[in-house]
């Protein structure tokens, strides 16, 4: 019987080159967008010191710095729990923060500091991740190595810089991916699970993970749909592996309805006006934009237009490039991110869709094209973090 260390060393030494090939093509662009970003806020500092702005939004959010908007509120609920924070708190789901508080007892580092490490070491993870999954599944290493700069380098991307979970979420999708399109059932299903319990937006998983686990179930023969030959375990592992994002979800929901006394209340808080609205017509929500801006309103609900059309090119781009359950997945969250009374935080939102990065890296083949791209994302990145540092602009 052959040894089973020597077996399965081949594949071992596979995965550990392939990580080492990722983290070598990762860390320049990882720390690009890092160097922007504390230089944006330094500036901001600077502006707000030199212009004297300390009592406006723009002194409190630049003070705030990394932790400003929502990253405050993760670390609040790591530091002190959701009851003093409830129930605005509440939409914040609850992984990102425990694995704060985790980090936080285990160091003795500040909450703040074990927020800043985790969401910067899921941001590097996560572009490992996407650089490997673009290799497997498009074989091209100069696409992956563009996917790995845009999603370095994209507008939004200065979030992961700050307190945010978005760098958890695209770590957890990728990671699901990762293991539904190589039919590792329960792996994908643990992902999918986890990425329910890090932000609403993970129970998305459940497109990609329905369609994938379709696949093979049932084929047509004449006009009836016969089912496949699948064992027990493969049957379980598919299903499980379909229901996890939305278990994920469902089990942060049952503790706020156990604790909170309402099951729905994370979710339906989003409907307030000064956040994500009510379900609307998304091009009611672009015309309603661009007018507040002609009005002299603010300034920075227009900035979310252009990147709604970008993006809805980009999924058309995915479809046809990409297998179809990347683009369904990038499908929903668009749908989800647009259909609200307003588009803040659009560009973050449609950052957790990284097919689209994917996409757009299948654009930019020729070495002008994508230097030209990757400058305008970058200066759009040092745009927006300026405008969210200074408190014009919800990231």
């Amino acid at each position: 019987m052959p040894d089973l260390h020597t077996a399965n060393s081949p594949s071992r030494r596979r995965i550990r080159s392939s990580l080492t090939e990722a983290a070598s093509v990762t860390w320049l662009p990882w720390l690009t967008c890092r160097f922007i970003v504390f230089g944006t806020l330094a500036l901001a500092r600077y502006l707000v010191s030199h212009f004297h702005l300390e009592g406006d939004p723009a002194g409190r959010v630049s003070h705030a710095g990394l932790l400003a908007w929502d990253a405050g509120w993760y670390a609040s609920i790591a530091a002190h729990g959701y009851h003093p924070v409830a129930p605005s708190g509440l939409r914040f789901f609850p992984l990102f923060p425990i694995l704060i508080s985790a980090v936080h007892h285990v160091t003795l580092v500040t909450v703040a500091v074990s927020g800043e490490i985790l969401s910067n070491g899921f941001a590097f993870v996560a572009t490992m991740g996407i650089y490997v999954l673009v290799r497997s599944e498009l074989g091209e290493v100069k696409v992956a190595r563009s996917s790995v700069w845009l999603l370095s380098l994209a507008p939004a991307a200065f979030t992961t810089v700050m307190g945010y979970s978005d760098a958890l979420l695209i770590l957890l999708s990728t990671g699901c991916f990762l293991a539904l399109r190589r039919r590792w059932w329960f792996a994908a299903a643990a992902f999918g699970f986890l990425a329910g319990l890090a932000r609403p937006l993970g129970c998305v998983l459940l497109v990609p993970a329905l369609i994938e686990a379709s696949r093979g179930v049932v084929w047509a023969e004449g006009a009836r749909l016969r089912p496949g030959r699948l064992g027990t375990r493969e049957l379980v592992g598919r299903l499980v592996a379909v229901a996890a994002p939305v278990a994920g979800l469902v089990t942060f929901l049952g503790w706020t309805a156990a604790v909170f006394g309402s099951f729905t209340k994370p979710l339906t808080i989003q409907e307030g006006s000064s956040r994500h609205g009510r379900l609307t017509d998304p091009l009611v929500t672009m015309y309603h934009d661009v007018a507040s801006v002609l009005h002299g309103h603010h300034v920075g609900t227009a900035l979310h237009v252009p990147w709604v059309l970008v993006s809805i090119v980009l999924v058309i781009v995915a479809f046809r490039v990409l297998p179809v359950s990347y683009g369904f997945f990038s499908l929903a969250i668009l749908g989800v991110a647009a259909t609200g009374t307003n588009l803040d935080s659009f560009e973050r939102y449609a950052l957790s869709a990284f097919p689209l990065l994917i996409a757009a890296s299948t654009l930019v083949r020729s070495r002008r094209i994508e230097t030209t791209v990757l400058v305008l994302s970058a200066s759009c990145m040092f745009g927006y973090a300026l405008l969210a540092f200074l408190g014009a602009y919800v990231p």
